[in-house]
């Protein structure tokens, strides 16, 4: 051992290693003088009296140009137990500036980083985490390297092939080095003044999650686990958790992220611990699900990769949560985010809206939502208003959507409809009839709609009303029913047959509760044109305002409809010429001759034919509506 060296003043000392522009690196291999025992008064640093081998073997290792293999391991022991040591005999006065002199936490990283890294075959990352971990106790022995200490840590750590790959001792010294690690991250976090606290929080998760987008998976796993370790120790730990505050939002949300994507069915990550570490995360929800929308959108991204029933459950209740915690921010992201029909949308309005309470406060803000919404009626409504009890639940809603029933977006109107099949069929009568009542006005108008699919949901809905008619209010519906049996008749000769035939299966919904047999007959029997000349007949009073509908169909895009507009026309104004309204009779046959140059030839024949006998003078009387007088316009 060396000699006890020389007593020096406290103050020579200080000024010597307190100007670092004057010393000499212990690092540089060109450097000639041998670094003597340290000079040192004993009184000074009590902690030399006691350690004075393992000081004299510190400053040995780090002043000599070749660096022994056999003497890294001691020198890393020796860093511990002169740390450790120093903290039993007192305050370790003057430590920090003896590691800051012999550049400790420098002679570590340049040892980690000399480490090979397709190999384990000793315990130096072992033996430097320990170290680390120590000197993190001693004030400004780390100060401003924990950042390269760090990344030649992980990196020394991380990159070193998979476990199967290692040896037994291989794996074993792993396996004491990643358990080591873990307790440095604390230890240097707990052993950072306040005011660093927050940056070295930063620095240590941000370079976790670079190594999460490793292309190898064993990479990925650690960095994982070593995010896992932390986060649970940040509130788990007594004295860690008054540090938790001072990770920025961005890195806590990233860290979620990270935890949602361990629960993919692609991950190598085991999924009990993915699914604890979201119990974790919503265990804590203040402190984890500050940013929703990005959380969200997470989810969004990776729910259709998520299959297994528990890693599922646990996505759906964080999804629960956040939807009971901030239903509105939760609605408007995913209204913002889902593409419409997109069905992973739609699995996570199902995971939502799936219990009473979260159901409750996103219905208050859905109905909020609806007043102003701009782009879609959310399927997930939809899909939840199937089930009988949630369609009760979603009624409250219902004033609020009929009124979208206005907006100019077609597969809003669509989605309106189709919610309104859903849940009507759910509602008992009485529930429904104030709604009902509303939705009438609207339904009509969308018998005509460029949409075959409004038409038919909107025909559908018709019916359904109609079925469902309450005795004591059979008296107001009837006059409904009566203004919507000419458009029903014309959606017969619909192009679309599933329009045709709902409105078929409407007109003899409303033939029973206007209790005509004859239009029942006809409907049954699919006689189209004899509908139409039964309309006529029941309807006598109404032939001046069948003649006021039927004008817009002479301008449908389908020919089909031009078509029966015009025959119904000719059939409807025929009492006008057997009482000589010339005025009225005018005014049809303008109405007719924009289609003399129809596209059609058959609809321009037909128009023609039907202007020339409006506009000829009646040479005797005829029966009372002369309807044989146009059988030869039945096809």
């Amino acid at each position: 051992m060396a000699e006890r060296p020389p007593i020096r003043s406290r103050l020579a000392w200080q000024e010597e290693v307190g100007a670092p522009q004057e010393l000499r690196s212990p690092l540089d291999p060109k450097q000639e003088d041998v670094v003597q025992p340290l000079q040192i008064d004993a009184g000074w640093l009590p902690v030399y009296q006691f350690e004075r081998r393992r000081v004299d073997s510190i400053v040995s290792f780090v002043s000599s140009a070749e660096k022994e293999e056999s003497q890294k391991i001691p020198f890393l022991q020796n860093i511990c137990d002169l740390c450790y040591n120093s903290k039993r005999h007192g305050p370790p006065q003057g430590l920090d500036l003896f590691c800051q002199r012999y550049g400790l936490a420098e002679n570590i990283k340049v040892l980690l980083e000399e480490e090979p890294r397709n190999k384990l075959r000793t315990a130096v990352r072992w033996n430097a985490m320990l170290a680390i971990a120590e000197l993190s106790a001693v004030e400004r022995a780390l100060e401003g390297k924990e950042a390269s200490l760090l990344q030649a840590c992980f990196s020394s750590v991380f990159l070193l092939p998979p476990e199967e790959k290692m040896q037994d001792m291989g794996r074993y010294l792993f396996l004491k080095t990643m358990e080591a690690m873990d307790n440095m991250l604390q230890a240097l976090v707990l052993g950072s003044s306040a005011s660093r606290v927050s940056e070295l929080l930063q620095n240590i998760f941000q370079m976790l999650l670079t190594f999460t987008t490793s292309e190898r998976e064993c990479v990925q796993e650690r960095a994982v686990g070593r995010i896992e370790k932390m986060s649970t120790a940040l509130f788990r730990h007594p004295t860690l958790a008054s540090c938790a505050r001072y990770l920025r939002t961005s890195e806590r949300t990233d860290i979620v992220l990270v935890f949602i994507e361990a629960m993919r069915d692609t991950s190598i990550f085991d999924k009990k611990r993915a699914t604890d570490l979201l119990d974790m995360v919503m265990e804590f929800p203040d402190f984890w699900l500050a940013d929703l929308p990005k959380i969200m959108r997470c989810i969004h991204k990776n729910l259709d990769s998520i299959n297994t029933a528990p890693a599922r459950q646990s996505v759906a209740s964080l999804l629960l949560l956040m939807a009971d915690r901030r239903p509105g921010k939760v609605l408007t992201t995913l209204l913002r985010i889902a593409p419409p029909r997109d069905r992973t949308a739609l699995d996570m309005w199902d995971m939502m809206i799936s219990t009473a309470r979260p159901l409750k406060k996103i219905l208050k803000n859905l109905r909020k939502r609806l007043l102003v919404i701009d782009s879609m009626f959310p399927e997930g409504v939809i899909s939840g208003s199937e089930s009988p009890d949630m369609a009760r639940k979603i009624q409250s809603l219902l004033p609020q959507v009929v009124g979208l029933l206005d907006h100019s977006n077609t597969d809003v109107k669509r989605r309106v409809l189709t919610f309104f099949c859903s849940v009507m069929g759910h509602l008992k009568r009485e529930e429904a009839r104030p709604t009902v009542e509303q939705l009438e006005e609207k339904l009509l108008p969308l018998f005509d709609d460029e949409s075959s699919q409004l038409r038919e949901l909107s025909i559908c809905l018709f019916r359904e009303r109609v079925q469902s008619v309450m005795v004591h209010d059979k008296k107001r519906i009837k006059s409904y029913v009566h203004r919507a049996l000419l458009p029903l008749f014309f959606r017969l000769s619909d192009q679309s047959n599933n329009v045709a035939k709902a409105a078929r299966e409407a007109l003899l919904g409303a033939a029973e509760l206007l209790k005509w047999k004859q239009l029942r007959h006809l409907v049954r029997t699919q006689q189209t044109w004899r509908i139409g000349e039964s309309l006529l007949e029941q309807n006598r009073s109404r032939a001046q305002e069948f003649l006021s509908q039927s004008l817009p169909y002479l301008r449908d895009a389908q020919a089909s409809l031009r078509e029966a507009a015009v025959r119904f026309i000719g059939l409807a104004a025929r009492p006008l010429r057997d009482r000589r309204e010339e005025e009225k009779l005018a005014e049809i046959c303008s109405a007719l001759r924009p289609l003399e140059t129809d596209s059609k030839s058959f609809v321009r024949s037909l128009a023609a034919q039907t202007i020339v006998i409006l506009s000829s003078p009646r040479e005797q009387p005829r029966s009372r509506w002369a309807l044989q007088a146009l059988c030869c316009w039945r096809r």
